[in-house]
C-alpha cells in the first residue's frame, strides 16, 4: 500500500512525468491518501459545492482515504518521540501523515526531500521521497 503526501498529490494531478513515472512501480499496489490530505485539498475550494466535488474526485481515484485513529495517534505518538530524541521534528500535519502510513504498514510518498529524506526517518519508516528537478 502507498500513502501519498499532498505535495505528490498534486504533481500526479498536474501529470509532472517524473512523479508519473516514478509512481508506476507501485502500479499494482493499494493507493491511498489520508484525511488530513484531503482536507488540505479541500482547503483550495471556496464553496462546499467544490468541496464536495473534490471529495468525490479524491474517492473515485484513490482505493481508501485513511482516517485519522486512536492507532494513528498511537504511532504518532511513538514516531514523534523517537525523531525528538534525535533532534528531528515533523509539523503535525507531516507527523500525522507519517503516522498512518506507518500503522497501516505502507509506504509514504513525498516530494518533501527537506523534511523527510533523512536517516533517521528512513530507519523508522518506509518512507519514498521523489525526486524531482528543482
Amino acid at each position: 500500500m502507498i500513502v501519498l503526501d499532498r505535495d505528490v498529490l498534486v504533481k500526479l494531478r498536474n501529470s509532472n512525468p517524473v512523479v508519473v513515472r516514478h509512481l508506476q512501480q507501485y502500479r499494482t499496489d493499494e493507493w491511498t491518501i489520508t484525511s488530513h490530505v484531503a482536507w488540505e485539498s479541500y482547503q483550495y475550494h471556496r464553496s462546499r459545492t467544490a468541496k464536495l466535488q473534490e471529495q468525490h474526485h479524491l474517492r473515485a481515484h484513490f482505493d481508501r482515504i485513511l482516517s485519522f485513529t486512536d492507532d494513528t495517534a498511537l504511532e504518532a505518538s511513538y514516531l514523534d518521540a523517537k525523531l525528538q530524541s534525535q533532534d528531528v521534528t515533523l509539523d503535525a500535519v507531516d507527523l500525522f501523515n507519517l503516522a498512518a502510513a506507518y500503522a497501516e504498514g505502507g509506504t509514504f510518498i513525498t516530494h518533501n526531500k527537506q523534511d523527510f529524506d533523512r536517516p533517521m526517518i528512513h530507519s523508522l519508516a518506509d518512507v519514498d521521497v521523489v525526486h524531482t528537478d528543482p
